[in-house]
C-alpha cells in the first residue's frame, strides 16, 4: 500500500462510516459464531489498529503487520503486542489461536493460497477464521491501485480457496450491499479522471456519516441472519475441523 494512505487510514479509522461498519459487522459475527471463554487472538495484517481495540473483548490480542509504517501507526492505539511478518511465514506455534481475523489483506498478496496455508496451520482446532475481501473484478479502479491490491474476489472464488486449504465456511456473503450502485459509480467514474490513484474516502458531514454508520449495522444485522448475493466486499466465516 502507498505510504501516504497509511497516515490517510489512521486519519479516517476511528470514525469513517465505511470502518466503521466493517468492525461492527465483524463482532457481530464473531459473537454469532464464537461459544463461551476467551483465547488468542490474531489480527493478521492489523494495518494501523483499529480493530485490536474491539477484539480485546474475546480474549488476548495480537497484531501483525509486513508494514513498518502501519505497526508505528497501530502502537499508538494501545499497548497490544505487534509483530512484523509476512503472513506467508507466521511466526507462531500450530494451532496457537482460537480466533484469527484477515480483514482486506488476502488482495494484497501475489499468491494467497500460502498465507491461507499459515492461518490454518496457527488455528486452534475448531476455532475460527474471519476474513473479508474487497468484490467483482468489474469495480477495479483507482482505489485499488493506490492501496496495491493483485485482485478482487467473487464468492465462488473465496470460498474455493478457503476449503482447498481445509476449512469448513460457515457463513459466505457480499458486504457493502445497499450502497452498491452509488459506489459502482464512483468507482467507474474514477477510472477516468485525471488525477493520482488514491483510497476513495470521501468525506461525508458528521450527519450523513452517522446516517451510513446505520445503514450498515442494519445491514450486519441482515447478514447475522441471510448471505446477501452481491455487494462491493465480500465477508466469510470458516473453522479449522480437523488438526494436521
Amino acid at each position: 500500500m502507498q505510504a501516504e494512505e497509511y497516515g490517510r487510514m489512521f486519519q479516517f479509522e476511528t470514525d469513517y462510516w465505511w470502518f466503521v461498519g466493517r468492525r461492527r459487522l465483524v463482532m457481530r459475527l464473531l459473537q454469532s459464531y464464537l461459544s463461551g471463554g476467551k483465547g488468542w487472538i490474531l489480527d493478521a495484517g492489523c494495518g494501523t489498529g483499529a480493530m485490536l481495540c474491539e477484539l480485546q473483548a474475546f480474549g488476548q490480542v495480537v497484531g501483525l503487520d509486513i508494514e513498518p509504517l502501519a505497526l508505528h501507526y497501530a502502537r499508538q492505539r494501545g499497548e497490544f503486542p505487534l509483530l512484523q511478518a509476512r503472513l506467508e511465514a507466521l511466526p507462531f506455534r500450530a494451532e496457537t489461536f482460537r480466533v484469527i481475523t484477515a480483514l482486506d489483506v488476502l488482495e494484497h498478496l501475489p499468491d494467497d493460497r500460502p498465507a491461507l496455508k499459515e492461518l490454518w496451520r496457527v488455528l486452534q482446532p475448531h476455532g475460527m477464521l474471519l476474513i473479508t475481501v474487497p468484490a467483482y473484478r468489474f469495480l477495479w479502479s483507482k482505489h485499488d491501485i493506490a492501496l496495491q491490491h493483485y485482485r478482487r474476489y467473487t464468492a465462488r472464488e473465496l470460498g474455493q480457496r478457503l476449503r482447498e486449504v481445509g476449512f469448513e465456511v460457515h457463513k459466505l456473503s457480499y458486504a457493502v450491499s445497499v450502497l452498491f450502485v452509488p459506489i459502482l459509480l464512483v468507482r467507474w467514474w474514477d477510472r477516468w479522471r485525471r488525477t493520482p490513484p488514491a483510497a476513495t474516502l470521501i468525506p461525508v458531514s458528521p450527519a450523513v456519516n452517522r446516517w451510513l454508520i446505520r445503514l450498515q449495522d442494519w445491514e450486519a444485522r441482515l447478514i447475522q441472519r441471510v448471505n446477501l448475493p452481491f455487494g462491493v466486499s465480500l465477508v466469510a466465516v470458516a473453522s479449522k475441523m480437523r488438526s494436521e
